[in-house]
């Protein structure tokens, strides 16, 4: 097989697997929050698309109570962050710090590579992110030193 053919093989399998998903709509009411494990009461999670856990894109959304802090860790996938809702806040680093952070409001837009570390914390009413990404996702503590 020449390069060409190979290359026309490679593309019209690529169109025909673009092709074959389906659109997704959901509306606000449609949306089934669920309790997040692993994290502490009134912590919810909705997916919308596809599965974080497992390879492929995906969506979901995060509500997070006021004032909840997100200790620092890292995540394997590039997540892609918009706050429909809210206030967060997020910074850079193994220690938590929110001086050497920023904070995102409404219509807000955060780009996070893979394996960054990072933490996290909630305003003062709370916030909805929408993480999208391509799975899977998963989350990395980082050990904090004992004091």
């Amino acid at each position: 097989m020449n390069r060409v053919s190979a290359l026309l093989i490679g593309g019209i399998f690529v169109i025909g697997t673009v092709a074959a998903a389906q659109p997704v709509a959901v509306k606000p009411g449609d949306v089934k929050w669920t309790d997040m494990k692993g994290m502490p009461a009134g912590w919810k999670r909705a997916v919308l698309v596809g599965d974080p856990e497992k390879p492929g894109p995906y969506v979901e959304r995060i509500k997070v109570p006021a004032n909840a802090k997100v200790p620092p860790h890292s995540h394997p996938d590039t997540e892609n962050i918009t706050v429909p809702a809210g206030s967060f806040g997020i910074g850079e680093g193994d220690k938590f710090d929110k001086a050497k952070g920023i904070t995102l409001g409404v219509g807000s837009f955060y780009m996070l590579p893979g394996n960054t570390v990072h933490y996290a914390w909630s305003g003062p009413q709370g916030v909805t992110l929408q993480i999208h990404g391509v799975g899977p996702t998963g989350i990395k503590m980082v050990d904090q030193p004992k004091q």
